[in-house]
């Protein structure tokens, strides 16, 4: 017999009012690789406030689901399912039971030590996204291209920094020169809207390798400042590299 959904949560519901724990039979792959759909799981009423880190069962827009605390607030809680990357907000009112343990085949679920990983690879990715995300381009971008400005136009050949010398093989000028414009596509292509056409795509690319020429090319103008074509060229590496890299994780953030 098949039970719905809300149905049978709620029937859990009920059984965790009158007594600590409840056996269920996991169904679904959210939590994947930490637990796998067919897992046998002991869920608890909640003693006191879950940890970051604990698996907690919530409901969440007319329905319930088993994932991880990632983030606390107060009394507000952020969820994220250890094979989703996407967050759920709820309340503490909203959790209705801990995960306490976990067993597969009969053998133990090491639930917690999965969920040090998710949490630095959700920390990491909060990180990432808060700076690097549309929002967080658009606070960074301005001052992306003030520090191309002062790259361009500040007199750094009277300051002495040893940038001739060697780093695998590569002079440490010319790495700064592309790692510095390794980031330039990122601030540019939210410029060009959502980028549904390929000349869109070169658009950035093109646009990218004439900001690096135009910084360079000023320097040629400035007495003391000198136009180097190895440096044009790790600009435009740099950019290339940048440009390549967006590319990707665009089309693996689209595929998933």
């Amino acid at each position: 017999m098949t039970v719905d959904n809300t149905l049978f949560f709620a029937l859990v519901e009920e059984q965790l009012a009158g007594q600590p724990q409840v056996r269920l039979t996991l169904r679904g792959t959210s939590m994947l690789p930490t637990l796998h759909d067919g897992d046998t799981l002991t869920l608890s009423r909640p003693a006191g406030r879950p940890a970051v880190g604990d698996v907690v069962l919530f409901r969440y827009r007319g329905g319930h689901l088993l994932h991880r605390v990632v983030q606390r607030d107060g009394d507000r809680y952020r969820m994220q399912g250890d094979n989703c990357y996407t967050r759920e907000e709820a309340t503490a009112e909203d959790i209705v039971a801990v995960l306490t343990g976990a067993t597969r085949e009969g053998a133990e679920v090491d639930w917690r030590g999965g969920g040090r990983r998710v949490l630095r690879r959700a920390a990491a990715k909060h990180l990432a996204h808060r700076w690097l995300g549309r929002d967080g381009r658009r606070r960074l971008r301005p001052w992306y291209f003030a520090l191309l400005a002062v790259l361009m136009w500040a007199p750094l050949n009277g300051l002495g920094i040893p940038l001739d010398n060697y780093i695998l093989g590569l002079r440490a000028d010319h790495l700064l020169h592309a790692s510095v414009y390794l980031l330039c596509p990122l601030f540019l292509y939210d410029l060009y809207g959502r980028l549904g056409k390929r000349g869109q795509w070169w658009a950035v690319w093109a646009t990218a390798v004439a900001v690096g020429l135009l910084t360079e090319g000023v320097q040629y103008l400035l007495p003391y400042r000198g136009f180097d074509v190895n440096d044009l060229v790790a600009n435009t590496l740099g950019a290339t590299l940048g440009w390549v890299t967006l590319l990707f994780f665009l089309h693996y953030k689209s595929v998933r």
